[in-house]
């Protein structure tokens, strides 16, 4: 390879997925894979898109280009993280990178650069630093505590990107809810079937029959659970009725009412004669 070939594709990953894999991304692949560094991206899309293929196209390229460094994929479980984990080996062998180690739950090229599939529990996964990528693939399958736990991974490495990718679930999920809000700092991408050139149409009449409109709009149209879904979430149920303590004694205000005071009632039978007549 030319120092010329390898300096373009080092400053773009999209040639190097098209020149060295052979492969055309998509619009909204090239988008991703261009992110600026330290950017925060969520990426809403139908299924078999390419989502996690785009997020292994990206790891392996940030492996092969940057010595020693780290990238983690999260998925809601391990054996979809080392799914995506062998995405980004069968990337990495195709270009003919020298692996160093080579596991189920994690690579490392002979450069010091590794990527990991975490497990789904947020209490195993902290301490990491990482200055590569953090995939919440599936993420909104994913709870409040994982993507908290991830989120801070990049704290100390502010080039480091975050990315969430999922397809529609619910509308309390944490991917939703990062989704619909008004934060501008997140680059957001779409690839549902309503994109043109997705799918070929007979394929979605087909999958709108078998599917029924509810779950067809979930999987290829990115519409989450409306009618057929509870808007209140197990976290909302938590919270109304966890018990808390106050911090301080209760005051007056907070105590039993106070009793009301006794009214005398003459008794009538005081005043009665023995003719038996209330006079």
């Amino acid at each position: 390879m030319s120092t010329l070939r390898e300096l373009a594709y080092q400053i773009d990953p999209v040639q190097w997925v098209r020149g060295a894999l052979g492969v055309e991304p998509s619009p909204w692949q090239a988008e991703f894979l261009r992110a600026p560094r330290g950017a925060s991206i969520i990426a809403l899309t139908a299924r078999q898109v390419g989502k996690t293929t785009t997020a292994a196209w990206a790891i392996a390229h940030h492996m092969l280009f940057t010595a020693g460094g780290l990238n983690v994929i999260a998925c809601p479980a391990q054996r979809q993280s080392a799914e995506a984990v062998r995405r980004v080996r069968d990337s990495l062998i195709k270009v003919g990178a020298e692996l160093k180690v080579d596991n189920t739950y994690g690579l490392e090229l002979k450069n010091g650069s590794r990527v990991l599939a975490l497990p789904s529990s947020d209490d195993s996964i902290r301490g990491l630093t990482v200055d590569g990528w953090i995939i919440a693939d599936e993420a909104a399958r994913l709870d409040n505590d994982l993507i908290s736990a991830l989120r801070p991974m990049r704290a100390r490495r502010p080039q480091a990107r975050f990315a969430m990718l999922s397809t529609a679930w619910s509308r309390t999920d944490p991917f939703w809810t990062a989704w619909s809000d008004d934060e501008p700092s997140w680059l957001r991408l779409k690839a549902t079937a309503d994109v043109p050139g997705m799918y070929a149409p007979a394929f979605l009449e087909q999958e709108r029959r078998q599917l029924g409109e509810h779950s067809f709009n979930r999987e290829y149209l990115g519409i989450p659970g409306g009618a057929q879904a509870s808007p209140f979430g197990w976290d909302l149920y938590e919270r109304a009725t966890r018990i808390h303590v106050p911090l301080v004694p209760q005051g007056p205000a907070f105590g039993p009412p106070p009793e009301a005071q006794a009214v005398p009632i003459a008794n009538p039978f005081q005043r009665l004669q023995h003719s038996g007549v209330i006079r």
